[in-house]
């Protein structure tokens, strides 16, 4: 049975002048205040450091975090973005096949509450779109949008939204499974019961 998706696209033809002056003004500035601030952003494999910061970010979410070993073995690359060679934040990279297309995605992204203020999630952003555009991609995917989204999810869709193009598709699930997202989408109490058993 099929149900409706939908995900942030980055068009990345052009050149990195073109694509950093059509994302939002408001992702921009984040992605300059962060430069000002002293952040860097590098490749890792220093997985022990950023797993704590994304438990942390995943349980401010209300949402079960991803085993380590799971998480490592599916990410492509691993992005951290330090400040006073701190680790803050970090991103990681995925190929997922989309609405027939197999390109980078975003898989999760992570970031320490104390230091959002620095903008570290618009560097991550930014530097995830040049590694990929430097593959010879011409899309990234944000992954994922949420359809009516609810609590901390609208945040995330408005954040998404300033770096590309919102674009719907239809997958197939198992019929129950299909079933029980269109009752989380369009039903608060079970997106709130969904949300109790995911913690």
């Amino acid at each position: 049975m099929k149900d409706i998706n939908a995900t942030v696209i980055v068009n990345l033809m052009g050149k990195e002048e073109e694509i950093l002056a059509n994302l939002h003004k408001d992702a921009r500035w984040g992605i300059n205040k962060a430069k000002r601030e002293g952040l860097t952003v590098r490749e890792s494999e220093n997985w022990e450091s950023f797993y704590p910061i994304y438990k942390q970010t995943m349980a401010e979410a209300g949402v079960s975090p991803i085993p380590l070993e799971v998480l490592k073995n599916n990410t492509k690359k691993l992005f951290i973005c330090e400040k006073d060679n701190k680790i803050i934040a970090g991103a990681g990279i995925w190929f997922a096949d989309i609405y027939n297309k197999e390109i980078p995605r975003l898989y999760f992204n992570a970031s320490l509450k104390e230091y959002q203020s620095s903008q570290p999630n618009n560097l991550l952003y930014w530097e995830c779109i040049i590694w990929t555009k430097k593959q010879g991609y011409n899309e990234f995917d944000l992954g994922g949008y949420q359809i009516k989204a609810r609590g901390h999810l609208t945040g995330v869709n408005k954040f998404k939204e300033k770096w590309g193009k919102i674009v719907y598709f239809k997958k197939d699930y198992p019929i129950h499974k299909a079933l029980g997202r269109k009752l989380v989408r369009n039903v608060w109490f079970f997106w709130w019961l969904n949300k109790k058993i995911r913690r």
